[in-house]
């Protein structure tokens, strides 16, 4: 695979029915439409999913994207890089979910390959009930979607 996007794999997830939550399914949609990601494969979830290994395993690079309840500055913007859980882990995480490290450690075991991954996160305020987004995350999108298209041209570099 060249590292270009023709091999990347792009999984926003979150309830889109819980405010903010929604934000990582809402940053997938709106990348569908950025052409610099024509041939990446794109995928908007409600959560992450035992599933989602196989398209994970054929992938050569993973961004996943999701809101964050962690301290900080409502709409800010994050990225780490993530690796698989280790086996023992990643073989007990069948159920209707799980996190992003143990989906990738799920890839690993169940079809031998664990691409690398980064996720890329916004620090959320409001996850009741309700589809939009509040002030803050909104203004963070455009953040959001720049660092995903960041990470996604630096991983691309890095392999050229």
């Amino acid at each position: 695979m060249s590292g270009g996007p023709q091999d990347v794999l792009i999984i926003g997830y979150g309830n889109p029915l819980r405010s903010d939550d929604g934000v990582g399914w809402q940053a997938a949609e709106l990348l569908t439409d950025d052409p610099r990601l024509a041939d990446a494969q794109i995928l908007a979830c409600h959560q992450l999913t035992p599933e989602l290994a196989e398209d994970v395993s054929r992938a050569g690079f993973v961004v996943l994207i999701d809101a964050s309840t962690e301290p900080g500055v409502p709409g800010s913007v994050e990225t780490r890089e993530l690796s698989g859980a280790p086996s023992d882990e990643a073989e007990s995480a069948f159920s209707h979910h799980i996190d992003a490290s143990r989906l990738l450690g799920l890839a690993e075991v169940l079809y031998g390959q664990c691409p690398p991954a980064v996720q890329v996160s916004i620090r959320v305020t409001d996850l009741d009930a309700g589809t939009g987004l509040s002030s803050s995350v909104l203004d963070g999108m455009p953040m959001l979607l720049d660092t995903v298209i960041d990470v996604i041209q630096r991983h691309g570099q890095s392999r050229a």
